[in-house]
């Protein structure tokens, strides 16, 4: 049995570069909560040959956003109080191994201590290759935006409908 993915479940209509199920040229990463770790959640993707910087290495900055990606699921799904939509404020990374080109790449991210609602939020993830070696890990600090916030920021009128839903709005 194939279990959905978050981005599948909530998301499916998203276009993001990251995550977005429905941007074919994207990375595609599937998101699910961890079976083991009620704290945690884990993605997977599997960098193609588009993606490299140096012959057979995968660009570093698609790591990093993949891990951009992780850490607003955090937010999203591991953060108690009401729904928020989550964006980066600051990260920082460090990079241990190169991720090959066509290597998957498993990810994770936790949240070490829960912030003051409505207070920016710190997630730490990583990314590891299929031995389990440690690629990148990583502090990002995620904010959370009410809808309206959300739409004055990106100067946008209306939220994508399945944003909407995941947010329970009232339809538009």
């Amino acid at each position: 049995m194939v279990e959905t993915t978050l981005n599948e479940q909530f998301l499916r209509e998203c276009e993001c570069f990251g995550c977005g199920t429905s941007n074919p040229n994207g990375l595609q990463l599937k998101v699910r909560l961890d079976p083991s770790d009620s704290e945690r959640i884990v993605g997977r993707f599997t960098p193609s040959e588009a993606l490299i910087g140096f012959p057979g290495i995968t660009h570093g900055g698609v790591v990093f956003t993949a891990l951009d990606c992780m850490a607003t699921w955090a937010g999203m799904m591991l953060v108690e109080g009401p729904k928020a939509l989550w964006l980066l404020r600051t990260a920082q990374v460090t990079y241990h191994r190169p991720a090959r080109e066509g290597e998957p790449l498993n990810l994770s991210a936790t949240i070490p201590k829960q912030a003051k609602l409505g207070a920016p939020q710190l997630v730490h993830n990583e990314a590891r290759n299929e031995a389990g070696d440690l690629l990148v890990h990583g502090q990002y600090k995620i904010v959370p935006l009410t809808a309206d916030k959300f739409k004055s920021v990106l100067a946008i009128d209306e939220m994508p409908q399945d944003w909407a839903s995941w947010l329970n709005l009232p339809a538009s």
